[in-house]
């Protein structure tokens, strides 16, 4: 079975507008309410807040609402659209009523909430979309192009705010992302046959599983030649077909002394097996259910610790770029843009990686780097040349975790609830992106006069506020028992494009 990159690039444009939408949101948001509104940190992080409050209604419940329906586009695809011309809308207003100042506080909450509503709307089902059509031995393969497709877009957003912000260009922002996302729209619509893929890869996936089943077969027979005939049954049979009259005295010579299975063991040994493996195959379903439950709770928990700081981060380093590393505001987002980019190129390391020693140890390494590019960077309160190799360092160690992290739950899920347990996913990070503004906002306004006269210097506490969480992430991930790739599920990957 190939993997089909062109199906998987089309399926994860929905993913990479959302990206933009969270590129451009996260950086013009923090020079919005502090620049524009004039509103103090604790303010913002509920703002920031806002989107995540809703994502804890809508995702799962979106997420579910999108397994369970049919229409003649697919189940996913008429939440994407939809929600997606919703959010353009809603975004453009945003932009226009941020551009026209503080008096207009209350029509830019109104398109603030409708936007984030319909991009909590269709954030679920867009997700679902790139697992629906790849099978569970392809999903870090697929996850990978689908965050280097996100990169990519997120990238775009912070070069037009890098660009745009030099003359205050509120509107161009949302010109400019808006038309972008619309581009892409029409593309998917006209590419993205969502019931058509699906139905490929049913058939791919029997096929494949047919060709297994084949291949055990062989593999069974040649054993129990060898059993019977030696190492040299395949020459010895050859020798017996070549001197055989006819093909009944072949079968005779060759075929009919393999050895019988209920011969050797006898009927009721068998019966009696069979009876065992009941009974342990319960107690083994069983076991697995429990240790899925473990599992899924300690991912679940990873999330949760990787978005606070993950969030933390976004929500707040243009201003502490800023504040305490002295970047004009257009070039706050440049540490942010090598840090992406250095995650494209992990993105295919990371997919080889859980190849070889599996999805969970591959996290570990991205942790403990992680922690490390944090701990480093503390020290830097000018713009220097190492701070960027560190931020490129940084994003190496998210492209390790980001890739790998939601096929390891989809893992523990029926593909009959991938919408269903992808709205739970993105209903634990939701739950972290809740408090991690707020919480990091609370803890800038507090400590300023730990480390200064201000708060303004309350931002220094971003970064160990960040290695807490990863250390937290880290531990947990440790706990999980690693689920090393079987023999069976090793591939070499070849591109069906």
């Amino acid at each position: 079975m190939k993997f089909n990159m062109k199906r998987t690039l089309l399926c994860s444009l929905a993913f990479g507008w959302i990206s933009l939408f969270w590129g451009s949101y996260d950086a013009i948001m923090q020079s919005i309410d502090y620049d524009v509104f004039e509103l103090n940190s604790v303010l913002h992080g509920v703002i920031i807040a806002a989107d995540n409050i809703l994502g804890l209604i809508l995702l799962p419940l979106f997420g579910k609402l999108s397994d369970k329906a049919r229409t003649p586009f697919g189940n996913r695809k008429p939440f994407i659209v939809v929600g997606t011309v919703i959010a353009v809308l809603g975004f453009m207003g945003v932009c226009v009523f941020a551009s026209l100042g503080k008096e207009y506080f209350l029509p830019f909450i109104i398109c603030l909430f409708i936007t984030l509503s319909a991009m909590a709307a269709y954030r679920s089902p867009a997700l679902a979309l790139v697992p629906d059509v790849n099978p569970d031995k392809f999903r870090s393969i697929a996850n990978a192009v689908s965050n280097v497709v996100s990169v990519v877009l997120t990238v775009v957003a912070m070069l037009y705010f890098y660009v745009f912000m030099m003359f205050d260009g509120y509107y161009a922002i949302g010109i400019s992302f808006s038309a972008t996302t619309l581009i892409m729209l029409i593309v998917f619509c006209a590419t993205v046959h969502e019931n058509k893929f699906k139905e490929d890869v049913r058939i791919e996936s029997e096929l494949a599983e047919e060709q297994d089943r084949l291949d055990a077969e062989i593999r069974r027979l040649n054993s129990e030649l060898k059993d019977t005939y030696g190492d040299d049954a395949e020459e010895r049979i050859l020798s017996s077909k070549n001197n055989a009259l006819d093909v009944q005295s072949f079968t005779e010579d060759s075929l009919l002394h393999l050895p019988s299975i209920d011969a050797a063991l006898g009927h009721g040994y068998l019966a009696r097996r069979r009876e065992e493996k009941k009974k342990d195959g319960g107690k083994k379903r069983r076991r697995a259910r429990g240790h899925d439950a473990f599992t899924r709770f300690c991912i679940l928990a990873v999330v949760f610790c990787f978005y606070m700081t993950y969030n933390a981060l976004t929500s707040n380093f243009v201003k502490y770029a800023e504040y305490i590393l002295g970047f004009a505001q257009n070039e706050a987002i440049i540490p942010l843009i090598l840090a992406q980019a250095a995650a494209m190129i992990a993105f295919p390391v990371a997919s080889f990686l859980s190849g070889k020693i599996g999805r969970r140890n591959t996290m570990l390494i991205g942790f403990a780097i992680m922690i490390a590019a944090f701990s480093g960077s503390i020290a830097f309160s000018t713009p220097h040349p190492i701070l960027y190799v560190l931020f490129m360092v940084l994003g190496v160690s998210f492209g390790l975790v980001m890739v790998n992290i939601y096929p390891f739950f989809l893992e523990t899920s029926k593909s009959s609830k991938i919408g269903e347990d992808t709205g739970i996913f993105s209903m634990s990070m939701t739950v972290a992106m809740v408090i991690t503004p707020i919480l990091s906002g609370a803890l800038i306004s507090a400590t300023g006069s730990w480390f200064g006269s201000g708060e303004n210097d309350g931002f220094r506490i971003l970064f160990p506020y960040s290695i807490f969480f990863l250390a937290l992430a880290f531990i947990l991930t440790m706990v999980i028992k690693n689920k090393k790739p079987s023999e069976k599920k090793k591939e070499v990957l070849e591109l069906d494009r």
